[in-house]
C-alpha cells in the first residue's frame, strides 16, 4: 500500500529539468555567444543574439 502512495506521489510531484548552462533565458537554446542582462529582480540571465531584441523590448537593463 506505501508504495501505490508513493508512486503517486512521485508522478504528481515532478521537478523541472534544469536548463542546460549555455542555455538562453527565453529559449532554452544552446548558444556559444550569451549576453549578460539583469531582470527586475536584479538576477543575472543570459539571452542569446536572437532574443536580445525581446530582453531590450522588456527593458531588462545590460
Amino acid at each position: 500500500m506505501k508504495s501505490i502512495l508513493i508512486k503517486i506521489k512521485e508522478y504528481f510531484i515532478t521537478s523541472a529539468p534544469k536548463p542546460p548552462k549555455n542555455a538562453c533565458y527565453f529559449c532554452k537554446r544552446k548558444a556559444t555567444d550569451l549576453r549578460n542582462y539583469r531582470n527586475e529582480k536584479n538576477k543575472k540571465i543570459k539571452v542569446c543574439y536572437l532574443c536580445v531584441e525581446y530582453a531590450e523590448r522588456r527593458a531588462y537593463r545590460k
